[in-house]
């Protein structure tokens, strides 16, 4: 039995190889169906990446109008409050 499994673990990572390539590289590394999937893949990473970009900004920008300090006319001010403490 460990023989079996030894044989059989060894065939599993010798062909780990060739389970890795993709159909369109594994026939031809340089063939055009190669650079078209290269592009693709940037394509895509390049959009998730500025959808989180744009996620970030917002919740900076979120972030830093927090911050901010509220204008005079947005504060509430003790003698405004006096008229609801009878």
């Amino acid at each position: 039995m460990k023989k079996f499994l030894a044989i059989l673990s060894l065939s599993i990572l010798l062909a780990a190889g060739q389970a890795s390539a993709c159909p369109f590289c594994y026939g031809a590394k340089d063939g055009k169906s190669a650079q078209h999937m290269a592009v693709a893949i940037w394509f895509l990473f390049g959009a998730v990446m500025s959808v989180i970009g744009g996620i970030g900004a917002v919740g900076f920008k979120i972030w830093r109008h927090g911050r901010m300090p509220l204008e005079p006319h947005q504060e509430i001010n003790e003698e405004d409050l006096n008229k609801y403490d009878e």
